[in-house]
């Protein structure tokens, strides 16, 4: 099995974020192609159509595959870090066979309730056929999870990385030729290939993979998945919830926006932050869930894990968000149009909380790896609450500059609320040498922040080009420290030169 060599932390999380990152991106770039074409074949309205049965399809997923693509990652992780063959097969057959279960679950639930879904989604009950079309969809999804969580728990950081790209283009290149023969009619087509495709890949990639046949009853399969579908039944609530709160953040600001742009910019915000920017923290998120899973019984090894990947997040992810702030105008016009330069407003602290987050992110992680379900459960709800709370707050007060307000107000809140549970429950603190980074970005962040508070563009520019260049030299220079960067350089600089 391809697994990461653990002797330095830091120079694995930078590997780990390289790979995924990359990959993130190409696949993201092949996606862009697939859309362009699909739009020109099916229009505007097609894609709209998609994006409800996308919508309602994860809607059901969450209710009925009981968090199994989270707790499938857990399962497998602590599965290997046993060290016992015979074991890891039998977790993985009770996953498999737990997974199995949710799709049938998910598939009758759509089945039976297709006329009402079609009735919800579309206004009327006549397209219940393609719901139970789609039933078919959970099936795929959940046994591609599985396949997933064995890539992943695993930390096989290059075929899941690969595998991602090879998905993407290949379901670009099945989508393309369905959508221009069979324009709207092959909608629910695409979907299906889709989900068929991924679950072909994903089998690929964990082929050679050594699953013991276990002999398992159904009494046996129930016993030992009970903590896994508990847990995950708790996360699938977590996740409906966060949906809910979403929905409700999304109606109150179409109801009560000052004009109809005001929901379209936030959702622009919305895919630039969580899409674009939120890239590192899916790379990062990839391989550092499995490894304080593996590690969770020991909390001193947790507390040093989660302080380097503070460090390596925060040394990443603040020269990213200084750049974007630099850049933020040129950027939207790029991707979208002058018309959209108010999300500029949003993002005035908006970035600055992507680096609270970057602090705040590993934390979550530390509960969720320990499965401290109730905990776990409450703390995302609470957080979701935080969010829905200030969103509506900050928005009544300010406008579009309190929605950014309001997400920067809500990692501090959050990480008032889990610091001191994470150090009184499981003696976690912060190194000072992490303390150190954090507070420089910290810094970096505010001035950033503050210029733009005060400055208008373009003489924001000049303000935020000096600060943009001490934040690269002072992450690289932290950087170079921990992983030895150079090295790395050099040997990228004669591979060009062997191949001119």
């Amino acid at each position: 099995m391809e697994i990461i060599n653990k002797d330095n932390s830091h120079k694995t999380i930078l590997k780990a974020t390289g790979i995924f990152g990359l990959a993130q991106v190409m696949k993201i770039l092949v996606s862009i192609v697939g859309s362009k074409f699909v739009a020109i074949f099916i229009g505007p309205f097609g894609i709209g159509i998609v994006g409800l049965l996308n919508t309602t399809v994860a809607i059901i997923s969450s209710f009925t595959s009981f968090g199994i693509n989270i707790t499938g990652v857990r399962e497998v992780s602590l599965a290997y870090a046993e060290k016992d063959q015979d074991q890891f097969s039998k977790r993985f057959i009770v996953l498999q066979r737990w997974a199995i279960i949710a799709s049938i679950f998910g598939a009758l639930v759509t089945i039976i309730f297709s006329k009402l879904l079609s009735k919800l989604t579309f206004g009327t009950s006549e397209y219940y056929l393609w719901f139970i079309a789609l039933s078919v969809n959970y099936v795929f999804a959940n046994l591609t999870s599985t396949r997933v969580a064995l890539l992943q728990g695993l930390r096989m950081v290059k075929s899941i990385a690969i595998s991602n790209v090879l998905s993407s283009i290949l379901i670009t290149l099945a989508s393309v030729p369905i959508c221009y023969f069979f324009k709207f009619d092959g909608i629910i087509a695409v979907i299906l290939v889709s989900s068929f495709i991924n679950l072909l890949v994903n089998f690929y990639f964990t082929r050679k993979i050594p699953i013991d046949k276990v002999s398992l009853s159904f009494a046996e399969t129930f016993q030992k998945g009970k903590p896994l579908i508990k847990m995950g039944f708790l996360l699938s609530i977590n996740v409906i919830f966060g949906q809910i709160c979403s929905y409700l953040i999304k109606l109150y600001l179409n109801v009560n926006g000052s004009s109809t742009e005001i929901l379209g910019l936030f959702e622009v915000s919305s895919v630039i932050l969580i899409s674009y920017v939120g890239l590192i923290f899916n790379a990062m998120g990839t391989d550092f869930y499995p490894r304080i899973t593996e590690v969770q019984n020991d909390n001193s090894k947790v507390k040093e894990l989660v302080n380097d990947q503070i460090e390596m997040g925060l040394l990443l992810i603040t020269p990213a968000i200084i750049f974007m702030y630099f850049c933020g105008p040129v950027i939207i016009k790029l991707l979208y149009s002058n018309h959209f330069l108010g999300v500029l407003l949003i993002f005035k602290a908006a970035l600055f909380a992507i680096i609270i987050k970057a602090i705040i992110w590993p934390l979550a992680f530390v509960i969720l790896a320990k499965g401290d379900n109730k905990l776990y459960f409450k703390q995302e709800i609470i957080s979701d609450i935080f969010l829905l709370v200030t969103t509506v707050f900050f928005y009544h007060y300010f406008g579009l500059v309190g929605i950014g307000i309001a997400s920067l107000i809500q990692f501090i809140l959050y990480g008032c609320y889990i610091i001191p549970i994470l150090k009184n429950k499981y003696d976690f603190s912060i190194r000072k040498d992490t303390l150190k980074i954090l507070l420089i970005s910290l810094l970096i962040g505010i001035a950033a922040c503050t210029i733009t508070f005060t400055i208008d563009y373009p003489y924001a520019y000049y303000p935020l080009g000096l600060i943009l260049v001490f934040s690269m030299l002072y992450s690289y220079k932290e950087l170079n420290n921990r992983v030895a960067i150079y090295p790395y350089l050099i040997k990228i600089k004669n591979k060009f030169k062997r191949n001119e």
